[in-house]
């Protein structure tokens, strides 16, 4: 036995105190170093520390009766590894701005900041912050891996939750599941949500992590537009200005849902050239014959009501695209000359993949089964776990978005990793300035910031399709609130006490109290006795003003940035997000967006959706040391996915044919690769589509 849990043991011994020896079950040598040929041995050794804590138990039932768990020994300290990759997201403040809280106390750099203060004085826990400030979560795991962990009692961060499952099922992670007695908030919490639970799930069948979740149950990135482009396109002549401007059709229509298809007519009347005029007036003749209960021919697009497809939209970025001159004029008051306006556009080029979500408009198929760029992995109505970017439809909407691009109407540097560029602020936030060349008018992103950067821009409603087999169409949108793949866990190198300490942490943030002050912030920073009422009638606590000025001071009012910068909440630490915190910080026509949606009904994914096709999987999948050793044999990685961009952007180095992308995937190996996750998919969640 190791020196520790010998020790450990004479203390068992000597007073029969049972709950400090459970809870080192597993525990680790701390020097030991965690590479995956040693870690069969130290799976042995928290199995065997297991057994002899079990065997301990039946011996000493009386102690344990006599030392509930609420009364668990510990540690008064805890160290906290926690790494962002940013050092402004930590636990500690590192602002070169002191900040004065209301009572007077002030704030420095190096401090832990004002929530986990707060925590501190609550729990009666100091907490140390150990983290190397500016360190990826990568590099942590892989520097703390090699000293097996003893480093810390907690370690988390970004992107973290695969390298903690699969350290977990070594054994050098606690298995939480073993210890939700002392966890009795967070244990209601996965009884609740039972397939959260499956998520999280390790391919041992244990949970060493608490996951950062998002808002579920609320919809996440939604397509905003400048409103008064649509109204002054289609509903009277009177801002039109004469264009110049053409395109050479490239895309086909796909909807037969109509009696005529709107890109059909316009291609027909192009002659080979699409004008203006020949584009517009081919929609709004299409918009009167087909639609003709409308008010206004805007009311295609507009509103709650809004039942256009993905054809109907082309066709209106077509008009949008030709009309240069009269649209910089309804946006600056005059023509701007050379002006370069781009129907959709994404925020970054790191985000390009929101390209690629367009896709589900033709004909439902599903792209992420996440809200990740990386999960491309969904379940099909059957519950079989499908490769979404592999597969027929989805690639041949990639031919679709390349004639797209081909006519201009995607933004032409989407997809260019080389620039770090906000795309969206070009594109709507910089109207006013002199000589401003660019202009954006649909994109995909979030409410309250996207509608923040422009008094005119509200949210549209996704375009109608069906989806799977069904033959109904609906306003469907797949990017939604999910479980992230940041989250923290406990290290069994940890001693019982300190243990103790840190499920007692993990555990606070699923109180109502710590979960207020991890959304929200401290009490200091919230009106007492108010509270919020969002639109459906949910209440929820009410910043302070002191709170508000703060963030626009420090921060120019984005409440989420400030509240993880200077305040220190919601920092991506195991807890459940509320969206409470983001509708109270909306402002212009935010709120508008949000009705629209809701009042419509957009159809969106879920942990909970019965039909699997509408089921959200995994933020993560555990694979084991066979899985990872399989997939190292095949060629899937994001070489292939930037072939599909090459591909979209017409790059000289781009494959010739949608074919082509297929062979590439097949090539590569992609059955085989398909399998393993399946499988890993089924250990997590007790088979395929439960």
């Amino acid at each position: 036995m190791k020196k520790f849990s010998r020790s450990l043991l004479l203390i068992l011994l000597a007073s029969m105190t049972v709950f400090a020896f459970a809870a080192c079950g597993g525990v680790t040598d701390p020097g030991a170093a965690p590479a995956k040929e040693e870690a069969a041995p130290a799976k042995e050794e928290a199995a065997s520390a297991k057994e002899e804590a079990a065997s301990a138990k039946e011996e000493a039932a009386p102690a344990e009766e006599a030392a509930p768990a609420k009364e668990a020994a510990m540690a008064d300290s805890l160290d906290i590894n926690f790494a962002m990759g940013n050092n402004q997201r930590t636990l500690t403040y590192q602002q070169a701005t002191p900040l004065e809280l209301p009572d007077g106390t002030v704030v420095t750099q190096g401090s832990l900041k004002p929530t986990w203060q707060y925590i501190e004085d609550q729990l009666g826990i100091k907490i140390n912050d150990v983290t190397i400030q500016d360190q990826k979560s990568s590099e942590m795991i892989q520097v703390s891996a090699a000293t097996g962990f003893d480093g810390a009692t907690i370690f988390g961060g970004s992107g973290i939750a695969e390298a903690l499952m699969t350290y977990g099922a070594q054994g050098y992670m606690l298995p939480l599941s073993e210890h939700l007695d002392q966890m009795p908030n967070f244990a209601a919490y996965l009884e609740e949500n039972p397939n959260i639970a499956k998520a999280i799930t390790a391919y041992d069948g244990n949970i060493y992590l608490v996951p950062y979740a998002a808002e579920l149950g609320n919809y996440a990135r939604v397509f905003p537009a400048r409103e008064t482009w649509v109204t002054a396109l289609l509903d009277s002549d009177a801002a039109l200005e004469d264009e110049t401007k053409t395109l050479t059709p490239a895309y086909e229509g796909y909807w037969d849902r109509n009696a005529t298809n709107v890109i059909d007519l316009q291609n027909e009347a192009a002659g080979g050239e699409l004008t203006r005029d020949v584009a517009r007036d081919t929609l709004l003749a299409y918009i009167a014959e087909t639609y003709p209960d409308l008010e206004k021919p805007s009311d295609l697009y507009l509103g709650a009501t809004a039942m256009y497809d993905i054809d109907e939209l082309v066709a209106l970025w077509r008009v949008v695209e030709l009309s240069p001159n009269t649209l910089t004029k309804v946006t600056t008051g005059k023509v701007v000359e050379g002006a370069e306006i781009s129907p959709f556009f994404t925020r970054f080029s790191k985000y390009r993949e929101d390209v690629l979500r367009l896709i589900t408009y033709w004909g439902g198929q599903r792209v992420h089964g996440s809200d990740s760029y990386t999960a491309r992995f969904y379940l099909d109505e059957n519950g079989e776990l499908q490769y979404s970017y592999a597969q027929d439809k989805f690639l041949e909407g990639v031919g679709y978005l390349a004639d797209l691009y081909a006519e201009g109407l995607i933004h032409s540097e989407f997809a260019d990793l080389s620039t770090t560029d906000n795309f969206r602020n070009p594109m709507l936030t910089m109207d006013e300035v002199e000589g401003h060349q660019q202009f954006g008018f649909m994109t995909l992103d979030w409410i309250a910031s996207t509608t923040a950067a422009n008094p005119d821009v509200v949210a549209m409603l996704p375009p109608v399709t069906t989806v799977g087999s069904s033959n109904e169409f609906i306003h469907f949108m797949e990017n939604t609130r999910v479980i992230k793949p940041d989250g923290w866990a406990i290290s069994t190198a940890a001693s019982p006490e300190e243990i103790n300490a840190a499920l007692k942490l993990f555990d606070y943030f699923f109180t109502e109290e710590g979960h207020v002050v991890q959304n929200y912030g401290p009490p200091y920073g919230l009106v007492e006795g108010e509270v919020f009422v969002a639109p459906d009638g949910t209440e929820y606590p009410k910043f302070s003003q002191w709170l508000i000025d703060g963030s626009c001071e420090l921060k120019n009012c984005d409440m989420s940035g400030y509240l993880r910068d200077f305040i220190g909440s919601q920092i991506p630490i195991g807890y459940q997000k509320e969206i409470g915190f983001e509708l109270q910080t909306t402002k212009n026509r935010g709120m508008e967006s949000w009705k629209i949606w809701i009042d419509a009904g957009v159809v969106t994914t879920s942990y909970e959706a019965e039909n699997p096709l509408f089921r959200l999987v995994p933020p993560v999948f555990s694979l084991t040391e066979q899985d990872v050793a399989k997939l190292g044999q095949l060629a899937i990685n994001e070489g292939l996915t930037d072939q599909l961009f090459l591909f979209i952007t017409g790059a000289d180095t781009a494959v010739d044919s949608v074919e082509d992308l297929k062979a590439m995937y097949m090539d590569a190996g992609i059955e085989d690769y398909v399998k393993v996750y399946r499988a890993a998919y089924d250990r997590m969640t007790g088979g395929a589509g439960q």
